[in-house]
């Protein structure tokens, strides 16, 4: 069935335009609601939770896709017809359909993601209460967006801003739902690089979605003179959120990819809202800035790159090159950043396993020299990410032994021929002698790649295996913390292999799954997990597994066993706006029992 919706582009503050998605060729059927096999929207009546009827499904005809029961013209649009429930509910389905399609192009994944919930529909709740928030909530299986009033109400502005308006919001808690699917691991993880990965992601999935709109690049290339560098509207993102939050005024976003954060311990700089450039390692919100500030550079890197081959190629000025080559740095940045997350190793991670993931990637696409690396490795230092550019090196597109013989089809199929595998080749792995290890689902991905070699120059078809182990690591816990002796935490590695010639395209192993005594990178991230520890304590976040109110919508829980503990659901706290030190909490909610 073909589907084509009508979205806001941007948000409120923005103005009230709309522009339609790409048609959605793969939905299996669509009803009212809008409900289709992988996304449904529910709207619940906030005085009595019973749920409201759906949006009407209107069926395309003559070849024509279908679409829903809502105004699709600018000109038609007021904010009472945006703040209304049809429109709210069309609004969050079109962008939610559209994020996860990106995420399963053949420039990205290459394949359906599953939920990490183990269920066939992602709920999506646009009036979820009063509240300046935003999440995903993977207990509920749902993304829940909240709404607040606006500072003062304005001529053509709705007095209440709804987070399910906003397409920086909606893409960015859609991502947090893609990437549990892709990587449930980092839902557990107590690293706060990882769930600061989480948060970067998401802020970065934003920009991929507002870069496919012809509308809004259009008119921001025309606004900027056809850069996407500095503080502009790709790199502020939710404006109207960080706007109407923050009731000081001074805030014309809630984050901003445009800055210097950096690990770096001798930097006492600060930014123009006064806060220090150096993230905070155990506050993975802040520290998130550090990734994506990192990336995002990149990305920019890649514009102005192509944006002067072109100029310099046709004969035209760099405005007017600006746009296709924005087309083409961002089908080359969802590689880099979409792709790799395949290549993570499951369990805990650090940025620079991600850093790792990313250059695995495009090296085993792109024989040449590749600006985008060039630029990541430069960034990663810049910030103290890594402290040299040896740290992200990684071997791509070799031969193995274990893999000559090695039988593709019988490995997916089988979890026995996959154990037995894994046994035999422990030290490729990395798995320590006589740890119990878990072999993880396979996943075989159609892909296409970009290739200059051997006398091929262009795009075309690769199926990758992708191949994952994982085992758990005990690690001490901070002495002051009145916690158990021990913690337990999930580490691992991850083989990807070109199908059809059995050559390894990447073999990952995570930072944290190496001995902290001979690695100091190892080392830092364990001390960072302390930090996290001590925070979570400190914050009444942490919950015994039984607790009556470990179901709290940001409450990590901790599993204990004679002196061993292990934490989950600390994924539960990425909420769109870091509320650890606030006194707010919703009016109203989809709890873990799915309740309003």
């Amino acid at each position: 069935m073909k589907l084509k919706l009508p979205y806001l582009i941007q948000d409120p503050q923005a103005g009230f335009e709309v522009e339609k998605t790409p048609t959605f060729e793969d939905e299996a059927f669509c009803l009212d609601g809008p409900v289709s096999r992988r996304v449904a929207v529910l709207h619940f009546d906030p005085e009595s939770g019973a749920l409201r009827p759906g949006v009407r499904f209107l069926p395309g005809s003559g070849g024509r896709p279908g679409t829903y029961d809502v105004p699709d013209r600018t000109r038609d649009l007021t904010p009472e017809i945006c703040a209304g429930d049809d429109f709210l509910s069309v609004n969050a389905f079109a962008t939610v359909l559209q994020t996860l399609y990106m995420y399963q192009e053949p420039d990205a994944l290459g394949r359906e993601i599953e939920w990490a919930f183990g269920a066939p529909q992602l709920l999506v709740v646009p009036r979820a209460g009063e509240w300046a928030n935003a999440f995903y909530h993977r207990e509920s299986h749902s993304l829940q967006f909240f709404h607040f009033p606006a500072r003062e109400a304005a001529p053509g502005r709705p007095g209440t801003v709804y987070t399910a308006l906003s397409q920086d919001i909606l893409a960015h808690e859609t991502a947090h739902a893609v990437l549990d699917g892709i990587a449930p691991d980092l839902y557990n993880c107590l690293t706060p690089q990882s769930l600061a990965l989480h948060e970067a992601v998401a802020d970065l999935t934003a920009v991929l979605v507002a870069v496919r709109s012809r509308k809004l690049v259009d008119r921001l290339m025309g606004e900027t003179g056809g850069s996407i560098s500095g503080l502009q509207g790709f790199t502020r993102l939710a404006e109207q959120f960080g706007f109407e939050r923050d009731r000081s005024g001074r805030s014309r976003h809630l984050r901003s990819l445009w800055n210097e954060r950096n690990l770096c311990p001798d930097d006492d700089s600060l930014d123009e809202h006064n806060r220090m450039n150096r993230a905070n390692r155990g506050e993975p919100h802040l520290l998130s800035e550090v990734l994506s500030g990192a990336l995002y550079r990149v990305l920019a890197h890649l514009h102005d790159v192509e944006r002067r081959k072109r100029a310099e190629q046709q004969g035209v000025s760099e405005y007017s090159a600006s746009g296709f080559a924005l087309f083409v740095a961002r089908k080359h940045f969802q590689r880099l950043v979409l792709r790799s997350l395949d290549y993570l190793p499951p369990g805990e991670v650090s940025f620079a396993d991600y850093g790792r993931a990313i250059l695995a990637t495009d090296e085993a696409s792109f024989a040449d020299p590749s600006p985008g690396r060039d630029k990541l490795v430069e960034e990663f230092v810049r910030r103290c990410i890594v402290a040299d550019a040896a740290e992200l090196a990684v071997d791509t597109d070799y031969e193995d032994p274990a893999l000559a013989a090695a039988d593709l089809d019988t490995l997916v199929a089988s979890d026995w021929a996959a154990y037995d595998f894994a046994e035999r080749h422990r030290v490729l792995f990395g798995i320590p002698p006589g740890e119990r290890f878990r072999v993880r689902p396979r996943l075989v991905a159609n892909k296409t790649y970009y290739v200059r070699k051997d006398g091929e120059n262009g795009l075309r078809p690769v199926r990758e295996l992708i191949f994952k182990v994982s085992w758990d690591r005990v690690e001490p816990n901070p002495k002051h913390l009145e916690l158990s002796e021990l913690r337990q935490i999930t580490v691992g590695t991850t083989l990807a292999v070109d199908w059809e010639t059995k050559r390894v395209r990447a073999l990952l192993r995570s930072d944290a799954s190496r001995p902290t005594e001979a690695n100091p990178a190892a080392a830092r991230l364990r001390e960072d997990r302390d930090l996290m520890l001590t925070r979570l304590a400190a914050g009444r976040r942490l919950h015994l597994a039984g607790q009556a109110d470990e179901g709290a919508g940001d409450a990590v829980r901790v599993e204990t066993s004679g002196d061993l503990m292990r934490v989950r659901g600390a994924g539960r706290m990425l909420h769109l706006a870091d509320h650890w030190q606030e006194d707010e909490t919703p009016a109203a909610a989809v709890t873990g029992d799915g309740d309003a």
